[in-house]
């Protein structure tokens, strides 16, 4: 009971010494005012925003750092066009050699200039890590691909009108031409098929060597891998059916002659890689425009083989046919230097914090490469064609004959894509 009376007694001397320390123009029961504020009001270091200028600069301060990125892109490119020497004809069947190429009735069905790939469908993956929050050194990685398109050609006779493949005759120094029909002996068809896939992956260290609010600039070095495989096949047909004032001429009457020509061109690039990236930014626009150069080692690889079959009893069967024969048939490797440079450029807008949807344009350039129309050899010794009078004869220079003949490639297109960044 006694504490009870000394507690209230210490109230009361607390409320009167309040009431004389007040102001004369300070209502009475401010301080208090202050104090219950001061209890009841949670204090905060965080700065209020007084715009929305103010309010975006501070969410991207306390935002949490992003440093992985993925995007995914669709591609649509074009590459270069492959050139081919003639390789299908047609001609007037009264002519010495129908389809030769010193005949001016004769006309090139297949080759002879350079064969346009058309626009090619494609991808191309990527992904980073920051190992800082500032983003100013990283890994990143890219993987792309055309999906394979091919050239393709068919011609089909019943006889009339011929089908030849034209060739310089060293036998005779004259062109020449190889039958595949021809009115009231035979009848055929020429299928040509010219696949070309092109995919490559890289993989570099970035640094930001410079950075504010509009402008990012980044240096990249690395390695690089590119891949181009293209072949070339020439698949030919002819059932022997012979008119009646051409009985005797062949005893393969009714059978069927087949011949193939393949022509395989590998490519591997290898090579270190240096590289810049610049980005512009204005508010949710991003300009990129990136260029890197590589330097390295191409593996060229050709593969050339033939074959010729007749389905008589019993069957022949020879390898060769007609620009693939034993003389320049197999497997030939090679390394060159080459250079491989690329450009793009990407407009982006930032849909969120976290996704980017972008679209632009890149080019890719090498400098040493091998393509399968380009390692054909049209000259060719009838000894060493498996349908001539004089296959197995001794004589006359190893032609087709083999040897490597490089040029320069390119590719170019457009991407669309997505980003994400966490």
């Amino acid at each position: 009971m006694q504490r009870t009376w000394i507690a209230i007694g210490l109230l009361l001397l607390l409320n009167v010494s309040l009431a004389q320390g007040q102001t004369a123009d300070e209502p009475s029961d401010s301080r208090i005012g202050g104090l219950r504020s001061f209890f009841s009001c949670k204090r905060t270091d965080r700065p209020v925003a007084e715009s929305a200028e103010d309010a975006e600069a501070f969410a991207a301060a306390t935002r949490k750092p992003q440093r992985l990125w993925v995007r995914g892109e669709y591609m649509i490119w074009w590459i270069k066009a492959a050139n081919f020497a003639p390789l299908v004809t047609t001609g007037d069947f009264t002519e010495p050699a129908p389809g030769a190429l010193n005949s001016l009735s004769t006309s090139i069905l297949f080759g002879g200039n350079g064969m346009d790939f058309a626009d090619r469908r494609g991808g191309r993956f990527s992904a980073g890590w920051w190992f800082d929050d500032e983003q100013s050194v990283g890994l990143e990685a890219g993987y792309f691909f055309l999906a394979g398109r091919s050239v393709h050609h068919v011609s089909i006779s019943p006889g009339n009108p011929v089908l030849a493949n034209p060739f310089f005759n060293v036998n005779t120094g004259q062109p020449d031409s190889s039958l595949v029909s021809y009115p009231g002996i035979m009848s055929g068809q020429i299928a040509v098929d010219a696949p070309s896939f092109l995919q490559g992956a890289e993989v570099n260290l970035s640094a930001a060597l410079w950075r504010n609010e509009r402008v990012r600039f980044e240096l990249l070095a690395g390695f690089r891998y590119v891949n181009l495989s293209e072949r070339l096949t020439i698949d030919e047909s002819s059932l022997v059916q012979l008119a009646p004032q051409f009985v005797g001429l062949t005893p393969l009457d009714g059978n069927t002659i087949t011949t193939s020509d393949r022509f395989d061109a590998q490519n591997h690039f290898y090579g270190g890689q240096l590289g810049t990236r610049v980005e512009l930014n204005h508010k949710r626009w991003t300009l990129s425009v990136l260029a890197k150069v590589a330097l390295g080692a191409s593996r060229e690889i050709v593969s050339i083989r033939g074959n010729t079959s007749i389905d008589t009893t019993p069957a022949f069967n020879a390898n060769g046919g007609l620009y693939a024969v034993s003389s320049n048939s197999g497997a030939f490797t090679r390394n060159t230097f080459a250079v491989v440079p690329e450009a793009g450029i990407n407009l982006e807008f930032r849909l969120t914090e976290r996704v980017r949807v972008f679209g632009g344009y890149t080019f890719l350039y090498w400098s040493n490469v091998v393509r399968p129309g380009d390692q054909i050899d049209t000259t060719v010794n009838l000894n060493f064609v498996p349908t001539s009078m004089t296959f197995g004869a001794v004589g006359g220079p190893a032609r087709p004959a083999f040897a490597f003949r490089s040029t320069d490639f390119f590719a170019h297109g457009a991407n669309v894509g997505l980003e994400f960044r966490y």
